[in-house]
């Protein structure tokens, strides 16, 4: 989505803007991409989750995907990763999001800034934050605690009211810093959790 603008401006939208950013992710979320979604982790598996629970019988489709496996043959739009199993060469396959459908899912919008030197500036804003911000945040924790739901929950209340607008990469880093010793939080689970998925999967 395109606007335009000043840098230093805040970007101010309506809540019709909010509820077609909605729309735009409902109509993106297919079979492939859901399961790719809600395998991601972090604030891109809360906004899926969010947009699912709105619909009773699409929210019950995802719980059947995530029980059947991968979706597979479904065209350039579903992304597949492959990851390697160990010693005895088996191949375990599964959906995932592009970064495209993962700006999406955050809300992101492109505003024309005008030119410098001839350079057209772009500025990056989105309702939510993008998966890199989210992942060097002190919000990532490797899970999703009750702070990050808390987090989420007050948010969506805000941007409901009105009081809440789309933020750039620097606002929201400077907002998400939280504690300096989540990143050791999110460290320690993901090396407690490579044994057990080793155990049961094989080794990478």
């Amino acid at each position: 989505m395109y606007r335009h603008g000043k840098e230093a401006e805040k970007l101010v939208l309506k809540k019709s803007d909010y509820l077609a950013y909605r729309v735009r992710c409902l109509s993106m979320l297919r079979e492939p991409q859901i399961r790719g979604a809600l395998s991601y982790g972090g604030v891109i598996w809360r906004l899926t989750l969010e947009l699912l629970l709105a619909d009773e019988g699409l929210y019950h489709r995802a719980v059947e995907l995530c029980v059947a496996g991968p979706v597979l043959d479904r065209g350039k739009d579903s992304l597949v990763l492959v990851f390697p199993s160990g010693a005895d060469g088996t191949l375990y396959v599964d959906n995932r999001i592009n970064d495209q459908q993962a700006d999406i899912l955050c809300g992101m919008y492109w505003r024309y800034c005008g030119k410098f030197d001839d350079t057209l500036t772009v500025e990056h804003l989105s309702w939510w934050p993008k998966p890199a911000v989210w992942k060097s945040s002190g919000f990532n924790t490797g899970i999703w605690n009750p702070s990050n739901e808390d987090w989420f929950q007050q948010r969506m209340l805000a941007i409901q009211d009105g009081t809440e607008m789309p933020r750039n990469g620097d606002r929201w880093r400077s907002s998400m810093k939280f504690n300096q010793y989540t990143s050791r939080l999110a460290n320690s689970v993901e090396k407690a959790a490579v044994p057990v998925l080793n155990k049961h999967f094989g080794s990478a």
